[in-house]
């Protein structure tokens, strides 16, 4: 190997966006869907970092990820969006559904899913595992929020 050779240091923004695109490929997300996360977190008056995190963590297809009614967040979404859930009693096609405390979410057939026998529920959630029926106990905490992310390297990026 030639002498000078070896890899470049990373520049700030490169870390930046390399946080940014990690945490919207995870949540499977376009630019401009995750942007439009970032704008409606930095309007509220709270950090808007995990103001971002919990808007992420509370859309319809995440909370059916996190109760582990779906392999992937992927999965999840396609599921979702095939209309094989019920949103307090309605039937839903939007991933994209923020859900609130007290919100129900079912499956429109029980029969045809079963629990992630590896899924570790979130604390916010309740799961009635014999019915598969999920219930928004309260909006995810600071503590529920993932750790693997970087919310302020986001902040930062889109704060330039």
């Amino acid at each position: 190997m030639a002498r000078g050779r070896g890899t470049k240091k990373v520049s700030e923004y490169g870390l930046q966006l390399r946080e940014k695109q990690k945490a919207k490929q995870a949540y499977g997300l376009r630019e401009a869907q995750f942007r439009r996360y970032f704008q409606v977190a930095a309007k509220n008056r709270a950090q808007t970092g995990p103001t971002l995190f919990q808007l992420l963590e509370r859309r319809l297809d995440n909370v059916v990820f996190r109760a582990g009614l779906s392999l992937s967040r992927a999965h999840a979404r396609q599921l979702v969006s095939h209309r094989h859930f019920l949103l307090n009693g309605k039937r839903v096609s939007l991933p994209s559904i923020l859900v609130k405390t007290s919100d129900k979410i079912e499956p429109v057939t029980p029969k045809k899913f079963s629990l992630r026998s590896d899924a570790t529920t979130a604390g916010w959630l309740k799961v009635d595992k014999k019915k598969l029926t999920v219930t928004v106990a309260s909006l995810p905490e600071s503590a529920d929020l993932p750790a693997e992310y970087d919310s302020q390297k986001i902040v930062e990026f889109y704060s330039r």
